[in-house]
């Protein structure tokens, strides 16, 4: 499923790029893959086999009628061809393409307590002046890191949080 999802997001993106609807598509897949999220009963009612191809695909027209022809018909092909389990997938794949052409990356902060607004800002901006690239920070408060930052990017880890510091010299003194 997920390189069906690939093959299908990428695909979305490139033709809603073309035609300059990149940010309204990805804003209507995140709703839907919101609504998936939320309602797992939902999707799996849409790939049942008690429903009949019609019987779905008049759902998914009457439930997703306010988005875009292109959202709507890529959920009711996903529908056809039995692999409404790789939209999720197609929602990752379009993000990223759409955050690659857009010079985007998405940061993860995990800190002890919650950033405060100044402590955002300034993070934010010395990521954009480090890394080149628009930044969208995620937060995450996690106790367990008592304190500092630990930030995800890209695969990359950068860990700068006194649980990583103490760990480091507890290896020290053990050696």
């Amino acid at each position: 499923m997920r390189e069906t999802g690939t093959i299908y997001g990428n695909s979305l993106f490139s033709l809603a790029a073309d035609e300059g609807l990149d940010a309204l598509i990805k804003e209507q897949l995140e709703a839907v893959e919101a609504v998936r999220a939320e309602s797992a009963d939902f999707f799996s009612m849409l790939d049942a086999p008690q429903l009949s191809a019609e019987e779905k695909l008049g759902i998914a027209d009457a439930v997703f009628e306010g988005c875009h022809p292109y959202v709507v018909n890529t959920v009711k092909l996903l529908i056809e061809r039995r692999s409404l389990a790789a939209f999720g997938y197609l929602v990752k794949a379009y993000i990223r393409a759409y955050n690659k052409a857009h010079n985007i990356t998405v940061v993860t902060a995990v800190t002890a307590v919650e950033l405060g607004p100044e402590a955002e800002a300034s993070l934010v901006e010395k990521l954009r002046a480090r890394l080149g690239k628009e930044i969208v920070l995620k937060k995450r408060v996690d106790p367990s890191v008592i304190g500092g930052v630990t930030l995800i990017a890209d695969g990359l880890l950068i860990d700068g949080s006194v649980r990583s510091r103490l760990e480091d010299i507890k290896k020290e003194i053990v050696r």
